[in-house]
């Protein structure tokens, strides 16, 4: 059952894994879910949870994808918020990132660097105008300073009736998946 009690989930984005086993989890899609990231031991004992609905510092509107970064701090997509939430392992608030647009999932590599796919920027996506002015698309930088150092654009020509790709995942070689759920595939960037 869903709740949001020690124990309980509701409506999970996104899970990580740590080089300890500690377990990161996206905890909250939609209206009335959590909007938390819960924190479990490698055992799946409940160790803590952090974060609410809003717009405020450490505050969560839809966490969407969650990654660390060598240093162990986490990486939240905040979607609703067009931002990503750093915060240390324990949960406190370190960061927010508005650069890399309107996060739909991410990834960190080995090298710490940082991959972000935006799936919903648009100056007039139907009735919805999100993220205004920032462009669909996958933003590459460093977590070291936040920097975007590459954007890598959507396919052309865009297919007004299919979402872009929302997950992402990123090889040892720097070769990129993003999946999309709409049209249930995978697609791979490779480095020129």
């Amino acid at each position: 059952m869903p709740g949001n009690a020690p124990g309980y989930l509701s409506s999970v984005s996104a899970v990580v894994v740590a080089p300890n086993g500690d377990i990161y989890v996206a905890d909250g899609h939609g209206t009335g879910t959590n909007d938390r990231i819960v924190k479990f031991a490698k055992d799946g004992t409940f160790v803590s949870a952090w974060g609410k609905h809003g717009k405020a510092e450490g505050q969560i509107d839809t966490p969407h994808g969650i990654a660390l970064d060598s240093a162990g701090q986490v990486y939240v997509a905040d979607r609703v918020n067009n931002r990503i939430q750093i915060f240390s392992p324990d949960g406190k608030f370190v960061a927010a990132w508005k650069q890399f647009g309107r996060p739909s999932g991410l990834a960190v590599d080995a090298n710490d660097v940082l991959y972000v796919i935006d799936s919903q920027s648009s100056d007039n996506q139907g009735a919805a105008n999100y993220n205004p002015g920032c462009r669909r698309g996958i933003r590459i930088g460093s977590v070291k300073d936040g920097k975007v150092m590459y954007f890598v654009p959507p396919p052309v020509p865009p297919d007004p009736k299919m979402q872009p790709p929302i997950g992402i995942v990123v090889d040892g070689a720097g070769t990129i998946y993003a999946a999309s759920d709409d049209q249930k595939d995978i697609k791979k960037y490779v480095k020129n």
